[in-house]
């Protein structure tokens, strides 16, 4: 059974603090498993772990909805994701005078 409780990502905020697929620069959103949040990206079957209580809605998954998605999880290869911060700004070089 393929979970279908994959929240999507529409801010481009959120892609940016937690990463996006290194090989199609995406993400179809995350899942909750308990605490956990994990990203994922469907067509490369790839998932990164972004952290533990800091979305809502994971208090209301049923155990069969865990479940489904720990095995949709195992089946998906831990990943490294592209990330590119908000707060990150390029330096400038300032030339002396």
């Amino acid at each position: 059974m393929i979970p279908t409780n994959v929240i999507p990502i529409q801010d481009v905020q959120y892609s940016k603090l937690c990463g996006v697929c290194p090989l199609c620069d995406k993400t179809d959103g995350f899942v909750n498993l308990g605490k956990e949040h994990w990203f994922i990206c469907r067509d490369h079957e790839t998932k990164w772990f972004v952290g533990i209580n800091l979305f809502e809605g994971w208090q209301n998954q049923t155990v069969a909805e865990a479940q489904s998605i720990e095995r949709m999880l195992d089946t998906y290869k831990e990943i490294t994701p592209l990330k590119n911060r908000v707060d990150e700004q390029p330096q400038r070089s300032v030339a002396n005078s």
